[in-house]
């Protein structure tokens, strides 16, 4: 099974460094280019099934591949980025500076924390460990288009590290991570490919 996940296109939000969370952004004009240039990066692989977030921003990255494949989108409000509740539509310095003060508040981990009704780690793992195992049941090659922080939680899954690590990785908008399961192992074939956005700017 080959499974590509697939950030997505740049929102003005994104050039502003503004907190998405469930936001329902649309994608600028950049952003636009790149779910074009999408196309072409997937011209010659064999997909069978995209899922998508079901906010905008995903939506219409995902909607010229499939449109090109003539496949169904398959939208799921699981496959959302981390609700922020309050800090949504905050400044990134404003989001970090509260979650650095809840946790010296409370002295909890930073991946158990719900500042101003935000959503965990540990609750964003939880989504995206419901998801996955439906789509690997099905062992078809499969793309998923989702946000940054979800992105890095499903990688994590994937590969069995836990939650904590994903703060190790961070992707582009457009960027394309590809796995492959081979004797019931997650195989990283490729990180955060760019190549193909070349000519979006």
């Amino acid at each position: 099974m080959r499974l590509f996940l697939v950030r997505h296109g740049r929102t003005a939000n994104n050039v502003n460094h503004v907190a998405q969370g469930h936001l329902d952004a649309d994608l600028d004009e950049v952003g636009i280019k790149q779910s074009i240039a999408l196309v072409n990066y997937f011209r010659e692989i064999e997909l069978t099934r995209v899922y998508s977030s079901d906010l905008q921003r995903c939506l219409q990255t995902a909607k010229p591949l499939v449109e090109s494949k003539q496949l169904e989108l398959i939208a799921t409000s699981k496959l959302r980025e981390r609700a922020l509740g309050e800090l949504e539509g905050a400044p990134l310095t404003k989001l970090r500076r509260v979650f650095d003060e809840e946790v010296q508040r409370t002295g909890e981990s930073r991946f158990k924390i719900k500042p101003s009704g935000a959503e965990s780690a540990y609750e964003v793992m939880d989504r995206a460990s419901d998801v996955l195992y439906s789509m690997i049941d099905l062992n078809q090659t499969t793309a998923i288009f989702t946000h940054g922080m979800m992105k890095e939680v499903l990688l994590c899954k994937l590969i069995g590290a836990p939650v904590e690590t994903s703060r190790s990785f961070r992707f582009d908008n457009a960027a394309v991570t590809e796995l492959r399961l081979t004797h019931n192992v997650w195989v990283l074939e490729s990180f955060n490919r760019t190549d193909h956005l070349n000519t979006c700017q």
